[in-house]
């Protein structure tokens, strides 16, 4: 017990802060829905189900989205199944304290900000479009179905360990399962959505799928790491998250809604991220030649370093490897 007390102390500030909101927030719904009684019958209308939940004020339901629009930023610490919130929990702690190190507080709070908010809403959006086309004799899509719990955000937090060390291999039961963090985006985004499909929960299959997209957009053109935002090296590329058999049509794709995306002014073209380099660079020229050594390195190489940085920090992490090298040393082994 001391351990574990000794081991939650450590955790960085804002998972900190998010595990305690999502063990509160899911303790305190599960005791809400304890013992609570309904005098709906099976044939009752799903809306009047819904409003009997005694949790309604917290789990976000496209139905009530209006009645109760904060929770849509509730309902993301909410699970009330026992175990997955046990399971969830333990995601958040591990995988969340590593991305808060590696990235910093606030870029982190930034980030699960968006991974959050941004798929819980555009889950509802999706299921009142689902409700408006299949017509009103199919209410439950939109008061039976439950948007939250943190398959979303887990769902970024892949795409997050992808873009820092895409090449990390990690070996689980004694080697018996082994599988690279490049490989695990896909693994989550095939094997989730048929887990939850099977315990009934269409909201949080909606969540896995856009909370993987959402983080890919956003940290591919939009996060920002100094005066640049976003990530174009080509190893994180959208392409790469899938097998090779379908890249080349996913690149044709991905190419079509690129062109969009730029024409609507939505992100910066490659051509413009380029220039931005440029524009670093040069505003760099009065600096001395060790500083701009050090500061204006070509984007994917700047990547690399990160990965190569971050892939050092979990095996430190997981007791695989020895003291961490010098930063000096570990710069020049970037460089090479």
């Amino acid at each position: 017990m001391s351990k574990l007390i000794l081991y939650a102390r450590a955790l960085p500030l804002v998972t900190k802060a998010l595990s305690v909101a999502y063990l509160v927030l899911s303790l305190t719904a599960m005791l809400l829905r304890f013992g609570a009684t309904t005098d709906a019958d099976n044939g009752s209308d799903p809306s009047y189900i819904a409003s009997q939940d005694p949790a309604r004020f917290l789990i976000l339901r496209p139905g009530f989205i209006v009645s109760y629009p904060w929770t849509i930023l509730t309902t993301v610490f909410v699970e009330t199944n026992f175990v997955l919130m046990v399971i969830g929990l333990a995601l958040l702690v591990a995988i969340g304290g590593f991305l808060e190190r590696q990235w910093g507080a606030r870029s982190f709070a930034l980030f699960v900000v968006v991974a959050t908010t941004v798929p819980a809403l555009t889950a509802a959006l999706v299921s009142v479009a689902l409700y408006a086309v299949r017509g009103s004799a199919h209410s439950g899509i939109i008061y039976a179905t439950r948007v939250g719990g943190l398959a979303g955000l887990v769902s970024a937090f892949t795409v997050g360990l992808k873009q820092l060390m895409p090449e990390y291999s990690v070996k689980l039961f004694g080697g018996a399962l082994s599988f690279r963090m490049n490989e695990l985006p896909g693994v989550y985004t095939l094997l989730a959505p048929i887990m939850f499909t099977l315990l009934g929960d269409l909201g949080s299959v909606l969540l896995v799928n856009i909370g993987f997209l959402e983080a890919f957009v956003y940290l591919r053109f939009y996060r920002r790491e100094g005066s640049l935002y976003g990530d174009r090296s080509e190893a994180f590329a959208f392409t790469t998250f899938f097998p090779e058999l379908v890249q080349p049509l996913i690149a044709r794709l991905s190419s079509a809604l690129y062109g969009v995306a730029v024409a609507c002014k939505l992100i910066t073209s490659d051509e413009g991220y380029r220039q931005q380099n440029v524009d670093l660079e040069a505003g760099l020229g009065s600096s001395s030649s060790n500083e701009l050594d050090t500061l204006a390195v070509p984007e994917d190489s700047d990547a690399d370093r990160r990965k190569a940085i971050a892939a050092k920090a979990l095996e430190m992490r997981l007791g695989n490897s020895g003291p961490p090298p010098t930063s000096s040393a570990a710069a020049t082994a970037d460089a090479k």
